[in-house]
């Protein structure tokens, strides 16, 4: 079985990531995460830019960009063949051990209001929903805001408290 690596993206990474944004996350969106913006992204001081490979073959991403109080996650995506492999909880993983590193301990993201997938996957991890922001991607569609607090561990789903 391949083995899925998690890296630093370069800037070399950044075509491929915005492309990947255009056709998996942006669907149907404006594209905003052009490869510029992707690699002036990675080129901050206060970002995070990961990537996951299988072999050679982008498998997924997240692009996350620190403040100073939150950590927030821009983009997280796994290319369709790779999902249900646990390479986003990874990714995500990641995000949350570099901010509480930098001593951040908020983690804050939106997601389509429509996308449920998503919204369960980071309810799993212990995110808890904290808004909706109406016409929040261009005008066309609303997000769900998420976050977690960091020092507070993730409730199990599978205890059930009596």
């Amino acid at each position: 079985m391949n083995e899925v690596s998690l890296k630093l993206a370069r800037l070399g990474d950044a075509p491929a990531i915005a492309n990947m944004s255009h056709v998996l996350v942006e669907a149907g969106l404006p594209w905003n995460w052009t490869p510029r913006r992707v690699a002036g992204l990675i080129r901050q001081r206060d970002s995070l830019a990961v990537v996951a490979r299988m072999q050679r073959q982008l498998a997924g991403f997240v692009l996350t960009q620190f403040h100073d109080d939150i950590a927030h996650i821009a983009l997280l995506c796994v290319a369709e063949e790779y999902r249900r492999r646990g390479i986003a909880r990874r990714l995500v993983q990641w995000v949350e051990e570099s901010a509480i590193v930098a001593g951040v301990f908020q983690v804050r993201l939106e997601t389509r209001r429509i996308n449920r997938g998503a919204q369960h996957f980071y309810a799993s991890l212990g995110y808890t929903s904290c808004g909706v922001v109406c016409g929040y991607y261009s005008g066309i569609e609303d997000a769900v805001q998420l976050s977690r607090d960091l020092r507070i561990p993730p409730r199990d789903p599978k205890r059930v408290n009596r």
